[in-house]
């Protein structure tokens, strides 16, 4: 004899709490993340085999365009120029230097970049190439 039936429940799942914490989720990513304003520079870097990626944040990058063009950290300089500002301004001389020189430009120019920075106490100097596809 059955006294009582067992009702059967069904149970349900709160999404409104799920959405609530993706939703800040998106803001909070939204918000702390920071773009960097990459200034187009044509520069036809040569092909390697062993390239590999490397972050450029706390960098000092130097871009060779043409044979008197030079971009430090994206501001345009004569060679001279460029001269006095390595020694003048206080850069981390244990950073890495990328160097970004095109394909096109002389030894003899890649040599006196060189010499430059090893004046001013670079050691560490990085050519950036393209990765062969």
């Amino acid at each position: 004899m059955k006294l009582f039936t067992p009702t059967k429940r069904r149970t349900q799942i709160s999404l409104t709490a799920l959405v609530d914490v993706l939703f800040l989720l998106i803001i909070f990513f939204s918000v702390s993340t920071r773009f960097t304003n990459q200034q187009a520079i044509d520069v036809d870097l040569p092909e390697t085999v062993t390239s590999s990626t490397m972050s450029t944040s706390e960098k000092l990058i130097i871009i060779m365009a043409e044979e008197d063009e030079l971009f430090v950290n994206g501001i345009l300089f004569q060679w001279e120029e460029m001269k006095r500002e390595i020694k003048d301004r206080k850069f981390d001389r244990t950073q890495k230097v990328i160097l970004n020189i095109d394909k096109s430009i002389s030894h003899g120019r890649v040599i006196e970049l060189l010499d430059v920075l090893k004046i001013n106490d670079f050691k560490k100097v990085v050519f950036g190439t393209y990765g062969k596809q």
